[in-house]
């Protein structure tokens, strides 16, 4: 059932193509002369004329969206390479002991200052750190 209604959407898709063309040719029979920059081209049918605008378009549009698809999945391969090495480093930190050898020096308490209040460090200048 599906291949059926694909086969007659099809189908209405290139005899709508069809009518859509031969419309568009009767109706822009007329000459026209095409003066560009460089080129000068006489008696072509406006039909022409059209077609080929429209096709230039789709190029220029397909042109611009496959840079930019093609821009996105570079940087998603990217940023894929960079979590499959972020992953790979977790995985060795998580597979490290909890304790370290039985040698190492107790850590030291440091008395809290006075009010009970850490100072905040001091501000680097803005921008200082920014490459």
């Amino acid at each position: 059932m599906k291949r059926a209604v694909l086969w007659v959407l099809g189908l209405g898709a290139i005899a709508g193509g069809w009518v859509l063309g031969w419309s568009l040719r009767s109706a822009n029979v007329q000459v026209v002369d095409l003066d560009l920059i460089w080129i000068r081209v006489p008696n072509l049918e406006l039909w022409w004329l059209v077609l080929l605008s429209i096709a230039a378009g789709f190029l220029l549009a397909t042109l611009i969206v496959g840079f930019a698809w093609l821009r996105g999945a570079l940087v998603n391969r990217r940023y894929r390479k960079s979590i499959r090495r972020l992953e790979a480093e977790l995985h060795e930190l998580r597979s490290l002991p909890l304790s370290g050898r039985g040698d190492a020096p107790p850590l030291e308490r440091v008395p809290a200052p006075p009010g009970g209040r850490v100072p905040a460090p001091p501000r680097a200048a803005a921008g200082a750190g920014r490459e």
